[in-house]
């Protein structure tokens, strides 16, 4: 018997039924930025809509254009204050409009970009302040977690999109509609771009340009580069505050996955912590918090050292003027690891106290030394977690990670394993350099180690013993 036309329809869609998967609407939080930026992220808004996505509007009390109150589709807004009004924002919004349209045919190219470097500082402060009362809310964040979300859309020219998702533990979407002269797009984004043929964007120039306007042209992604490196610089630090530390970033991610295996961890900090708050904690961690003889504010100034020679004054050195001073900051940073050291081990009452909680084992960054040897003086096993040393020095020394010079580029050295021949000798050179730093200023370790432990072995020594766990 042949199957009627029918039954063949209905068996062709049972099939096609059977071998769909299942689709769930998500929960979606947006984190915007004004004007035409907005515009282009409220067609996203409306798709996700139409495909039954739940959509919430992170937006604050000074707002210029987006208005809860009016809205044509079902998001939700999620309204925060700020100490700024929907004034102040709309006359620095006038101001650049006024700046582009009416008073640029009057300047010079140096009067237009200063007046412009201006104005990006005002709005760059107002972002701060966004940033400031989200992030720095302990209610405003403890309600975005519980909300569940499942992803965050940011529009990149308002900063902190991605510290809002990673602080939510959520991944984060760029949508982003222009920076001038592409400035995010070809330093974060990659964007090939050719400042003798590609015009710069809002330069009002075309692909066909005379010499003199290739000239401006060049000049306009320059001065656009140093706009970008040095207002969205600032952000360096502000980043480091909210993550805590890139380090202890890595460490928090293997904290949360022990919790959420029940697993009772405690961590020991200093008075002196930088970024580690206890009082900040989105998990059932414990603390215990020893006295050392150094500020938070000491500890954060070095910090802000490094930042400024990686960043900033690395470009303007020549290799051993920047290894040098690496090397004094190094030497800045291991006095403090010291006291550390000292405030743990050589108190009676504390290593007595951590004794007696009869921990399992102890999970230890070894860029901060003394991890293990608290861990052989409670006569418990320990582990390392390690993001990263320069040019993968305890990695290669303690690790026995293998790293070819003429090839592997040295981590932080900002090369590529495409090297010419002058970058692969800049490389080894890399390499050399960061083995003195480790074996002159880790290998002074060598006594204090030998002190805690009562018998002669050294930090590098004691390292290859333990377990390491490479993030």
């Amino acid at each position: 018997m042949v199957p009627s036309t029918s039954s063949r329809v209905n068996q062709l869609l049972m099939l096609q039924i059977l071998l769909a998967g299942f689709v769930f609407c998500g929960n979606i939080l947006v984190w915007p930025t004004e004007g035409s930026h907005w515009l282009n992220t409220q067609i996203i808004i409306e798709e996700l809509i139409n495909r039954n996505h739940n959509v919430t509007v992170l937006i604050s009390t000074g707002a210029a254009y987006i208005n809860p109150n009016n809205k044509f589709y079902s998001e939700n807004y999620e309204i925060y204050k700020v100490p700024y009004e929907k004034k102040d924002l709309l006359s620095t919004i006038d101001d650049f409009v006024k700046l582009w349209l009416y008073e640029k045919p009057n300047m010079n190219f140096f009067q237009f970009y200063q007046r412009l470097n201006q104005l990006v500082t005002q709005i760059n402060m107002m972002i701060k302040e966004n940033c400031n009362s989200v992030l720095k809310s302990p209610d405003l964040m403890a309600k975005l977690k519980s909300n569940q979300y499942n992803v965050l859309l940011s529009d990149p020219v308002t900063m902190c999109g991605e510290l809002i998702a990673v602080t939510l533990d959520i991944p984060f979407i760029y949508t982003l509609r222009f920076t001038p002269a592409s400035a995010a797009e070809r330093h974060c984004g990659q964007l090939p771009s050719v400042p003798s043929f590609t015009p710069a964007f809002l330069s009002e120039l075309t692909d066909k340009m005379s010499f003199s306007e290739r000239q401006k042209n060049i000049v306009s992604y320059l001065v656009q580069d140093f706009i970008f490196f040095s207002l969205w610089g600032e952000w360096d630090s502000y980043y480091s505050d909210i993550l805590e530390g890139s380090h202890w970033l890595n460490t928090q991610i293997i904290i949360e996955e022990l919790i959420n295996r029940n697993h009772n961890v405690t961590v020991l900090i200093s008075t002196g912590a930088a970024y580690i708050n206890p009082n900040n904690k989105f998990y059932s961690e414990n603390y215990e918090i020893y006295k050392v003889p150094y500020e938070k504010k000491d500890l954060l100034s070095i910090i802000d050292d490094f930042v400024k020679l990686w960043l900033y004054e690395k470009p303007n050195m020549n290799f051993l003027q920047f290894y040098q001073r690496l090397n004094q900051l190094v030497t800045q940073i291991n006095m403090m690891i010291k006291e550390n050291c000292n405030s743990v081990l050589k108190s009676p009452d504390l290593m007595a106290k951590l004794k007696s909680n009869q921990y399992n084992v102890l999970l230890s960054d070894p860029v901060t030394m003394c991890g293990e040897l608290i861990a052989v003086t409670l006569d418990i096993p320990f582990i390392y977690t390690l993001r990263f040393t320069p040019a993968s020095a305890a990695e290669r020394h303690c690790g026995q990670l293998p790293s070819v010079p003429s090839f592997t580029p040295a981590f932080l050295s900002e090369l590529t394993d495409k090297m010419s021949f002058s970058e692969r000798l800049k490389n080894i050179v890399s390499y050399l350099v960061q083995d003195f730093i480790f074996f002159s200023l880790w290998g002074e370790w060598d006594s204090y180690y030998s002190d805690i432990l009562d018998f002669n072995i050294g930090f590098t020594t004691r390292s290859l013993k333990g377990s390491c766990h490479f993030a």
